[in-house]
């Protein structure tokens, strides 16, 4: 997962989040209703703001990544205009 992460060059590095949160604080649990775990919910997630601002119409973009297995990362996006 961290060659992976190192690759995003996000405006500031991710950081580790080791235990997941004792809430989800996105309350229209927007990966569940499609059958993915939260990343709100998940233990060892890299995370992050990816721009805030942003570009154009987008005025903020997160990122969240977790490690599914041992070649493979789960890579989560959200933002709002």
């Amino acid at each position: 997962m961290d060659g992976f992460v190192a690759q995003l060059k996000p405006e500031e590095p991710l950081s580790l989040r080791e235990q997941p949160l004792a809430r989800n604080t996105n309350p229209s649990t927007p990966f569940s209703h499609l059958g993915l775990p939260e990343p709100d919910l998940s233990a060892n997630v890299r995370e992050g703001q990816v721009c805030a601002p942003c570009e154009d119409d987008l005025d903020w973009l997160k990122i969240a990544v977790t490690q599914v297995d041992a070649h493979t990362s789960r890579v989560y996006l959200s933002g709002a205009d």
